[in-house]
């Protein structure tokens, strides 16, 4: 036992990841990597989706620069996408309070209680029909209030005249 792991009380445990600084590590080296998988993995793929659509922008962006600036149009995006690659990379595998905080997410997420498709169609069915009922309402209540508002002279759009003919009881002109 070393000194670190008397001072903690516990035994002394392998180092979870290679040591990049010893000649054998590499650069490429994840932490932790039989964990957290899946929440890595989307993590990954969705920074690098935002990653080329900056590059695309950024492609887009250098084009209007003038003549004979092609390559410069070319070599700055894919340089940047190489850094942003690495970085995704680094954040996502070798950062320990990311890839700890990754970790604890899928553990997390292994812990929920799922609804079954059977549970969301039915609560789906009551928020569109209370959604409709809500709208037939607020659409009353609107109505009224334009009746009530022409009534009393404040609006004049001529809705009580159009009722009353429609029903028969105006006089038609």
């Amino acid at each position: 036992m070393n000194d670190k792991d008397e001072s903690r009380g516990g035994a002394s445990q392998a180092p979870a990841v290679v040591d990049r600084g010893s000649p054998g590590g590499s650069p490429f080296a994840l932490y932790k990597p039989n964990q957290g998988t899946y929440v890595r993995w989307c993590s990954a793929i969705g920074g690098f989706a935002l990653a080329l659509a900056g590059v695309a922008f950024l492609y887009n962006r250098l084009g209007g620069l003038g003549q004979n600036t092609e390559q410069i149009q070319l070599l700055v995006p894919v340089a940047a996408l190489a850094v942003l690659t690495y970085l995704i990379f680094w954040a996502v595998g070798q950062h320990k309070r990311i890839v700890d905080f990754m970790i604890a997410t899928e553990g997390e997420m292994k812990k929920v209680n799922w609804s079954t498709r059977r549970e969301v169609l039915g609560a789906t069915r009551v928020v569109i029909f209370t959604i409709f009922a809500m709208g037939l309402l607020l659409a009353a209540v609107n109505f009224g209030f334009i009746l009530f508002f022409e009534a009393i002279g404040i609006l004049k759009l001529g809705i009580l005249r159009s009722v009353a003919t429609m029903f028969g009881f105006g006089g038609g002109e």
